[in-house]
């Protein structure tokens, strides 16, 4: 059996809206995946982003957010009785055939071989607005949840901007308040939870899934749907995790890979 990914476009959003608005209230845990067409701005000085100190990275991070516009927004949901829901929101804004509209062509390039629609989105997509009131209306954001994402600086980045309808303050401290008090204190990168864990539970979030077994037996998740697909995967190696880690999980709270650490 396959967890079902839902596709949400301008069409069917008041009918995923409702959804939404049933399960939201009662959300655990929610996992973020944010796709966007790439990255155009690089570090000046040529060093490695490994080698960069967080002041660095997020110079390099609030370049590209503020220039490149979001594609998708993925969020999964497990909610107080057990019960999981994953939603893929394709936003309007990017026209892949506007020079306008800044991209890294490989990025296109693989998001289209992976399931992205780019000559939909400008037709069909949902407006940023319209996917931010419903986040806030629906009680997913008071409910207070633990927030899970995967190599989150950039998906943290992208909602933060999204969700304020503003650009990224100028400092990360700055930024990391803004997250705080959208989203609360319980944010986690799996990824930096994963290697807490385990050394070897390293790679890309499929290795990750794969080397804790987080999906449950029998079942699978859809491969063509990018933002819906990474939240769910998320989503399943955080519960995982969780579980392995019980509280000394709490020690690496809002800490992103990709930022402070990498």
């Amino acid at each position: 059996m396959e967890v079902a990914v839902r596709s949400v476009w301008a069409e069917n959003f008041k009918a995923e809206s409702r959804l939404l608005h049933q399960i939201a209230p009662r959300a655990q845990h929610v996992a973020l995946n944010v796709q966007y067409p790439g990255c155009v701005f690089g570090h000046g000085n040529g060093r490695s982003h490994r080698d960069l100190t967080a002041e660095e990275r997020y110079e390099v991070i609030r370049a590209n957010v503020a220039l490149l516009r979001p594609l998708q927004v993925g969020i999964a949901v497990c909610t107080d009785d057990g019960r999981r829901f994953a939603w893929e929101f394709n936003l309007r804004g990017f026209d892949v055939a506007s020079p306008k509209h800044a991209r890294d062509p490989r990025s296109v390039a693989y998001l289209a071989g992976h399931g992205v629609d780019f000559s939909r989105l400008p037709r069909d997509g949902i407006d940023g607005f319209r996917l931010r009131w419903l986040l806030r209306d629906s009680g997913l954001i008071r409910a207070r949840p633990s927030w899970a994402t995967f190599t989150g600086a950039y998906h943290v980045a992208y909602f933060v901007t999204m969700m304020y309808g503003e650009k990224l303050p100028e400092s990360v401290d700055d930024f990391m308040k803004m997250a705080r008090e959208l989203i609360g204190r319980q944010l986690y990168d799996v990824k930096r939870l994963a290697r807490e864990h385990d050394r070897s539970c390293v790679g890309a979030l499929s290795n990750v899934v794969g080397k804790l077994a987080a999906v449950p037996p029998g079942e699978g998740i859809s491969k063509s749907k990018p933002a819906g697909t990474g939240s769910m995967m998320a989503l399943l190696a955080f519960e995982m995790l969780e579980k392995k880690l019980g509280a000394d999980m709490e020690k690496y709270r809002h800490e992103l890979c990709g930022l402070q650490v990498v």
